[in-house]
């Protein structure tokens, strides 16, 4: 999974916005030589790109919208049915003008280009990754990796083993046929690899079992992961002409009707585990601190190249958060400073900036929303909150109102709902929209906000969550912002639970903070506005 400025993306992804973008660019020069003038050209560009600008919006480059779409790419089929569209619109604006088939050509080309890519980088019949982990743990975290690479790493990663770190490679082990078969000794730790109807389901067991339908070989020097099947005496039998000690028999398991096939294989070493697996990136997921991990072993696969990761730094790699069940103190005690002079001075110009365009724009829109509030209910156009920000600082906050005047005057401070009646028919609008957020810009100039940060919170749910939600209180390593990761990655949080999902979006954000990381929620804040995604 790459890496820009800190911040993790899906490679996947990366990789079909170039080669769809490149097929774009392509289509567009192959038809753009027919336009003649500046007119007919703009025209033909702005017609192209609707055609990546509708899969972006439609969320075709989220790394499980794709998954999910890539059976019948009906989603991508009304993406490009919208693009077109919005082509024809684009074409009449050029005055109709072009040249007979120019439009047509154009979006044939990028849709025909589109299809063909992903059906060349999405709809996989198989679900191997790009990259194969072997996890070192036996207990629940190495099960949580286990998971997360399973449902969410969508084709990035795939499970290649599991080793129990207790296991001495070294020592001697005895291993039992299935179906009560003969005791056979075997040298090294039993390496249990999933069948190839499954390619996920791979397993470095500690326990010794054998599965049925398959065959177990044992020599001095541990079986050969490739041998399998009918051909496994001739395999032994090239082999023993190499040895000088002997081999010893084929033993035949059992074959009974068994949905899950498998072989099982020795191995002396964790670097031989590496090889026969073909694993690129080992992950450390013991949970016991005092586990006895082969601290030689993974520096010298560091050197040939193999990347050797802690469970919670490979998460967020994937995940592009740091879920808290990972999460143990020292992993945030430790690293680079989360702030530095540099990067204070360039988040602040980039909140000034940032925030005095928004005001710039939406100044207009401010003063119809301020009548339509005052005509829709009685009350203020503007209400202020008290909320927590860096360093557990209170100051207020101004917003749009969105509720009536005494939402709170009985109930106190509570969560929004959905369907809140509490909230103005106008409120409702302004939330969906993210309109009544505009004025928090004005905390933005004075310092006590970013434009992009972790969401503000009033100080009496905050009293709260930090004694409910381990870790709460790092939110307030930064300033909170008018948008951020955790807005546009989670919806509109209304429990304990949403918190604890949002804490772990903000927690990667505090880590990982840079300019490209704020530019990129930015973006992605556009497309959340225009749909309403997430609000209340």
């Amino acid at each position: 999974m790459p890496q820009f400025s800190g911040h993790w993306y899906s490679g996947r992804a990366a990789r079909l916005v170039f080669v769809e973008a490149t097929l774009v660019a392509m289509a567009l020069f192959i038809s753009g030589q027919k336009a003649s003038g500046w007119r007919e050209l703009a025209a033909l560009v702005a017609a192209a790109a609707c055609v990546p600008a509708a899969l972006y919006l439609a969320d075709l480059y989220d790394p499980q919208v794709m998954r999910n779409d890539r059976s019948r790419g009906a989603t991508v089929i009304k993406a490009l049915g919208f693009a077109m569209l919005a082509a024809a619109i684009f074409g009449l604006l050029g005055g109709g003008t072009l040249p007979r088939g120019a439009l047509i050509d154009t979006l044939g080309l990028a849709s025909v280009g589109v299809l063909l890519a992903r059906a060349a980088l999405v709809a996989r019949l198989d679900e191997r990754g790009h990259n194969r982990v072997l996890v070192i743990g036996a207990g629940q975290r190495a099960a949580e990796i286990e998971r997360i690479v399973r449902t969410e790493a969508y084709g990035e990663y795939e499970i290649a083993g599991k080793l129990d770190p207790t296991v001495d490679l070294s020592e001697p082990r005895q291993v039992a046929a299935a179906g009560g078969g003969d005791v056979i000794a075997a040298t090294g730790a039993l390496l249990q690899q999933a069948p190839a109807q499954d390619p996920a389901e791979v397993a470095m067991a500690p326990a010794t079992e054998v599965l049925p339908a398959s065959q177990l070989i044992v020599g001095p020097g541990g079986a050969p992961a490739h041998i399998q099947g009918p051909l496994a005496e001739a395999e032994v039998a090239a082999l023993a002409a190499n040895e000088d000690k002997p081999l010893a028999s084929v033993v035949q398991l059992p074959t009974p009707p068994h949905p899950n096939p498998a072989i099982a294989v020795t191995a002396r070493t964790l670097s031989g585990v590496v090889v026969d697996l073909k694993v690129d990136t080992v992950v450390i997921a013991a949970d016991e601190r005092r586990s006895r991990l082969p601290v030689e072993e993974f520096i010298r696969l560091r050197l040939a190249g193999v990347t050797v990761l802690p469970a919670q730094r490979f998460a967020e790699r994937v995940l592009r958060r740091v879920p808290i069940s990972l999460l143990r103190p020292s992993d945030l005690a430790i690293g680079e400073g989360l702030n530095s002079p540099v990067r204070t001075a360039v988040k602040r110009i980039f909140d000034l900036v940032m925030s005095g365009l928004l005001l710039a724009f939406a100044a207009p829109v401010l003063a119809v929303l301020a009548v339509a509030i005052k005509i829709d209910s009685q009350g203020p156009v503007f209400y202020w909150q008290e909320r927590v920000g860096r360093g557990g600082r209170v100051y207020r906050i101004h917003k749009l109102r969105t509720m009536r005047q005494d939402a709170e005057k009985l109930s106190g401070p509570v969560w929004a709902t959905q369907k809140d009646p509490r909230v103005t028919r106008i409120g409702n609008f302004l939330r969906k929209t993210r309109l009544d957020e505009i004025p928090q810009v004005f905390a933005v100039f004075r310092g006590d906000m970013s434009f992009v940060g972790p969401r503000p919170e009033r100080p009496f749910f905050v009293q709260q969550l930090k004694t409910q939600i381990p870790f709460y209180g790092l939110r307030e390593a930064v300033k909170p912002g008018i948008t951020g990761w955790a807005q546009i990655r989670y919806p509109y949080g209304s429990s304990v639970d949403d918190a604890r999902a949002k804490l772990e979006y903000d927690l990667y954000y505090v880590q990982h903070q840079s300019l490209f990381l704020d530019l990129a929620v930015c973006f992605h804040t556009v497309k959340t506005v225009l749909f309403g995604r997430g609000a209340r």
